[in-house]
């Protein structure tokens, strides 16, 4: 839903891009990987603030993307890194939760799953189809972008009601599930629109 909006966000960091024009944006997407390997000790350590200010280092997942379109440093190994990476950031993050023993396994397990398969569906079918990497771009409910907004959201959740509970879940698990139901939504939207393009 938000790579809508892909155009407008990306101006906010324009300068931060012109600025790191020169360094490899390969090299920031190792970078990126930084951010949520530190919200997943952060988060299981109880360190909430700190998880959340981590997280939003992730926005370095951004610029590394911005400057190799913009300086023409576009390459196929750069997109196979970045989509990599990305799946091990889901990973950390996601997991992060159990391990830390504030969401159930039973809940973040199909989550994991579901963001998984979102990519995983993308992926496949741009293989097979003319589009490429743009394949079911901003098709589902549910992608990267908005998958980390509700995650960091629920920790801000957890944080402020720890002890709020709803039909015996807490606020973190609550969104999460939401969210993993969201997840599978956007899951049946890539299939049906693949069955429908391919």
């Amino acid at each position: 839903m938000l790579s809508y909006k892909k155009a407008e966000i990306e101006k906010l960091f324009t300068p931060l891009a012109h600025l790191l024009r020169n360094v490899n944006p390969n090299l920031l997407t190792i970078l990126g990987s930084i951010p949520p390997i530190l919200f997943f000790v952060f988060l299981i350590n109880k360190w909430f603030l700190a998880a959340i200010i981590a997280f939003l280092g992730s926005f370095l997942d951004m610029i590394d993307g911005m400057i190799a379109r913009k300086y023409n440093k576009v390459s196929s190994f750069g997109g196979f890194l970045d989509s990599t990476i990305d799946r091990i950031s889901n990973f950390f993050v996601i997991t992060a939760f159990s391990f830390a023993g504030i969401v159930r396994w039973e809940i973040t397990t199909p989550l994991l799953l579901f963001a998984f398969l979102t990519s995983y569906i993308r992926a496949q079918g741009g293989l097979r189809s003319k589009k490429g990497a743009d394949f079911a771009s901003g098709v589902g409910i549910i992608e990267h972008s908005e998958r980390m907004i509700m995650i960091v959201f629920s920790v801000v959740l957890f944080m402020i009601y720890p002890n709020v509970l709803l039909y015996g879940l807490n606020l973190a698990e609550l969104t999460l599930i939401i969210l993993t139901i969201l997840s599978l939504f956007t899951v049946i939207q890539r299939i049906k629109y693949a069955y429908e393009n391919l």
